[in-house]
């Protein structure tokens, strides 16, 4: 029997062939591994494919995602890249502050298995500022490796605009960033008493780069 032009090492039945359901099986299934099935989620996959071939490739459609099996592992292709929007659940550990007539944004952009984002909190009138350290969730959640490092400025709108630098810590596995600002040894939790007292025309701004799942 033939086999396909492309080097696959496919049998193709040919019309001059004795008919055969299991040959025509075969290739059909052949010609299957080498396409791009869709799972609804990693977890689908996994339970479908549980002797995945190098080269096999996969979509996933909760994440809208393009993966191939290096042999031991699914790994994102790097495609994407572009900026969508998402919107920030801005929380704190006591009790969450409420947005009211104030605004948040947030955009981010996923290339393969790093994400970059950033998000802008600007409060209002209307703002209530809740208890405890503050928190901002995260586009997609951290890959379960190492914890990163983003930035973080503060802008008090009162008198003579001063700012507040720090670092959006971003634990391994996880979904939020936990907020700091201060400089040596004096560096603490942004929370509604710190690094300063918050009032309507504040600013939050939160950026950094991780790896996601």
């Amino acid at each position: 029997m033939p086999t396909d032009s492309s080097g696959q090492s496919i049998t193709l039945p040919a019309l001059t062939d004795p008919p055969n359901i299991t040959t025509l099986a075969v290739a059909m299934q052949s010609i299957l591994d080498r396409a791009v099935p869709r799972f609804a989620s990693a977890a689908a996959r996994a339970a479908t494919l549980t002797s995945p071939a190098e080269g096999m490739m996969s979509w996933l459609q909760d994440v809208n995602r393009l993966d191939v099996y290096t042999g031991s592992a699914w790994s994102p292709v790097l495609a994407g890249g572009a900026w969508q929007s998402y919107n920030p659940a801005w929380t704190a550990s006591v009790a969450n502050p409420t947005l009211g007539n104030g605004s948040i944004a947030g955009e981010y952009s996923r290339v393969g298995d790093q994400v970059t984002f950033s998000a802008k909190i600007t409060t209002g009138s209307s703002t209530t500022y809740g208890s405890g350290p503050w928190s901002i969730s995260l586009p997609v959640q951290a890959a379960v490796t190492v914890d990163m490092i983003g930035n973080v400025m503060v802008g008090d709108a009162t008198g003579t605009s001063l700012y507040s630098m720090g670092a959006a810590y971003i634990p391994a596995g996880g979904q939020t960033a936990s907020l700091y600002a201060g400089g040596l040894h004096d560096g603490a939790l942004i929370s509604a008493t710190f690094p300063q007292s918050w009032a309507a025309g504040d600013r939050l701004w939160v950026s950094g780069t991780y790896r996601a799942l």
